[in-house]
């Protein structure tokens, strides 16, 4: 997988299904290219069809209506790419201060590529079911009166018992997806591992915990020691491109 010079993911053979779908949630990065990339998880029960109908809701923005939120690619659990910005612009999809490669912005998406992972986040067993938020069909009622929703229940297999608690598990297809997109990420814009492994939690904890546990220690550190090998900079697997800004 490679990234033209518009900033847009291009697949090559043997590649993860890619799909495009032009987001208007965007604004211009405050450099030249940009510095890191920021992983989160969409949260919500997904399956099916979820995470290219995010893709597509996130096309248009209605004022006032929907959520101000966006991001450059997302990876779907079946290990399919959605592509909504190229990488020459910025999207909405932490809005918070902090230090990127060595230098402070005062909001971060100016300087980095956001990256949806589809998974549903912390979970809860109650009964004999796992269900994500929001948990329950009454989820502001008193605690003894809150009924589990069945609309948010998911298989037990996708829980891991984590030391910070109960989350989704990611699969192996996503993994390779996300190994594949770093990769191109960071051969292109000459990113180092540590600029890589940047999540939402690190800028805005403690009201945000994704990607979650799973990603940060597990899923990501592997993902990194593929793209990265032994060493802090990724090879480019295309001679002359690295550090260049779309």
């Amino acid at each position: 997988m490679k990234i033209d010079d518009k900033g847009w993911l291009v697949s090559e053979d043997g590649d993860p299904v890619l799909k495009q779908y032009p987001t208007v949630r965007t604004y211009e990065l405050a450099a030249p290219a940009p510095l890191g990339i920021v992983w989160h998880y969409t949260a919500g029960r997904g399956g099916p069809s979820f995470a290219e109908a995010l893709a597509r809701r996130a096309q248009t923005f209605r004022r006032g209506v929907d959520r101000p939120a966006s991001w450059h690619v997302l990876v779907a659990k079946d290990g399919a790419i959605y592509q909504s910005a190229p990488f020459t612009v910025g999207t909405w999809h932490v809005g918070r201060p902090g230090v990127i490669a060595g230098r402070r912005f005062d909001n971060i998406n100016h300087a980095t590529v956001g990256c949806e992972l589809e998974n549903a986040g912390r979970l809860r067993k109650l009964g004999d079911r796992v269900y994500c938020w929001p948990y329950y069909v009454n989820p502001e009622a008193p605690e003894y009166e809150r009924r589990p929703d069945p609309h948010y229940a998911l298989e037990l297999e996708r829980a891991v018992v984590t030391n910070e608690g109960l989350f989704d598990a990611f699969t192996a297809t996503q993994e390779a997806s996300a190994t594949v997109l770093l990769r191109a990420l960071a051969s292109r814009f000459g990113w180092t591992r540590e600029v890589s492994a940047y999540g939402h939690v690190d800028f805005d904890s403690p009201r945000k915990e994704d990607p979650g546990p799973i990603w940060k220690q597990t899923v990501l550190p592997r993902v990194l020691d593929k793209v990265f090998g032994g060493g802090a900079v990724a090879s480019a697997s295309n001679p002359g491109a690295a550090g260049q800004g779309g």
